[in-house]
């Protein structure tokens, strides 16, 4: 008889499609893939090697294909029904992905399992930014809001509100503000090394600096991420990660973009130039690049440029070059999504709204024509 643990090894290194299936070879074989730990192996090697991850493009739909070998796209059926004005992807972290529609309705998804949960429903504002992570304290799911507050006085600092929703509570609760800065954060959160990522602006005297905070999703506190010593004068500045590393996007005017990867994360002498690409390395202005994931060899890195393209640059022989597949729409936002087991585990489990009181629905919802596909 084969041995437990090497029939739970061979079957780690499967595709979660592959793995659904075989569920239903016997009730042992089922066991032994729901089990967390062999969901944590599964996710822990794909990880490692590179493998089981795919790429998402949005526009008014979500389309994906596996990123080796890449293509072709297929649309993805989300929980969360908007009719034309489709979703927003806040997030993905170990295979979920947390999403968003026009009425505020929030849910976290795996999209390889078809499971799904709808968080608690918290109202729309003014502004927010969002972020979504995992706590590895607690192995619990976050998703982070920042609500920009009013204010009556346009030379008093800015003013927000934090909130977060973890998956195992199912509630909303309020917890330290983020540190006063000049501006609101612009984009959603970049997760790394468990902590959620923003750059904001600070102002002090006359002059304004770009900053990185950092929100540990254990501690649920604030820090101050150091940044390289970059060489020239940044135009402007945005945060991503790659192969779980956290990097930073510099560009130099229309002249240069330097992505940087923090390779030992919290550490300023760790910061090393990946890449440095020149406005004639690329077809158009060099305005947006987003790291998005290394080849399984590790040589090649792919990267979305202005949200109409995307190439794998080679790190050996530094020169890009542009991919096409079909089913790609002409603009489109992306984001990398691993293929996991990751379970959400919401079976009987109640919504429930802020620790200080049950948030209605607007009367409104269904008069919209916006509904959940249940």
């Amino acid at each position: 008889m084969v041995p437990h643990d090497l029939i739970a090894d061979i079957l780690s290194r499967l595709p979660v499609k592959h793995l659904l299936c075989l569920r239903s070879v016997s009730k042992l074989w089922r066991s032994l893939i729901d089990d967390p730990d062999f969901i944590n192996l599964h996710l822990s090697r794909s990880l490692k090697t590179r493998t089981n991850h795919t790429l998402i493009l949005k526009n008014t739909d979500i389309r994906a294909a596996d990123l080796s070998p890449l293509g072709p796209f297929a649309k993805l059926e989300h929980p969360l029904m908007s009719y034309n004005h489709g979703v927003e992807i806040l997030g993905s972290c170990n295979g979920l992905l947390c999403i968003r529609n026009i009425v505020e309705d929030m849910a976290i998804w795996n999209p390889s399992t078809r499971k799904y949960q709808v968080l608690p429903y918290l109202g729309s504002c003014k502004g927010y930014a969002c972020g979504f992570g995992h706590d590895p304290v607690a192995d619990d799911y976050k998703v982070v809001k920042i609500i920009q507050l009013d204010r009556a006085d346009d030379d008093k600092p800015l003013e927000s509100e934090v909130k977060v929703c973890s998956l195992k509570r199912n509630r909303w609760r309020k917890i330290k503000d983020i540190p006063c800065v000049s501006s609101f954060p612009s984009a959603n959160g970049v997760f790394a090394s468990g902590a959620l990522h923003w750059v904001l602006a600070q102002k002090v005297d006359l002059l304004v600096t770009s900053v990185i905070i950092s929100l540990d999703l254990a501690a649920e506190s604030y820090n101050e991420v150091p940044q390289p010593e970059y060489q020239d004068d940044i135009l402007q500045l945005n945060i991503g990660v790659l192969g779980g590393c956290m990097c930073v996007v510099a560009t130099h005017g229309d002249a240069r973009v330097d992505l940087w990867v923090m390779k030992e994360y919290g550490v300023k002498e760790s910061w090393t130039i990946l890449i440095s690409l020149a406005r004639e390395d690329v077809a158009g202005p060099l305005r947006f690049l987003k790291p998005l994931a290394y080849s399984r060899s590790g040589n090649q890195v792919l990267l979305e440029h202005d949200n109409i393209n995307l190439f794998w640059y080679d790190l050996v022989e530094q020169k890009a070059d542009d991919v096409w597949v079909p089913g790609m729409p002409l603009s489109y936002e992306t984001e990398i999504c691993l293929q996991s087991l990751v379970s959400l585990d919401v079976d009987g489990r109640h919504q429930k709204g802020e620790d200080n009181g049950d948030i209605k629905k607007m009367d409104d919802f269904l008069s919209e024509g916006f509904k959940l596909v249940l």
